[in-house]
């Protein structure tokens, strides 16, 4: 438990962060949705750490919740070098 805990506050943080920064990056005209995007970080966060406790150990959270920071950053550097942004 105490794994899937770790896992949820380490992780989760630069997960949330990524899908707010890809979010305010595809939204069109994007400096209006900062502030939102900002004040919704930290659902998304505590919703991350939740969803942990969802997994069967902590290993699994873990492993789950790299490959969504490493797919949450790529989707991020796609975004960022394909689209027109900021």
């Amino acid at each position: 438990m105490l794994a899937k805990t770790f896992a949820g506050v380490l992780l989760g943080l630069p997960l949330s962060m990524a899908l707010m920064s890809l979010a305010i990056w595809l939204w069109p005209h994007s400096e209006s949705v900062v502030i939102p995007m900002l004040v919704l970080f930290f659902p998304v966060w505590i919703g991350i750490m939740a969803a942990t406790f969802l997994f069967r150990s902590g290993p699994r959270a873990w492993a789950w919740l790299a490959a969504a920071n490493a797919g949450a950053y790529a989707a991020l550097f796609l975004a960022k070098h394909t689209l027109p942004g900021l």
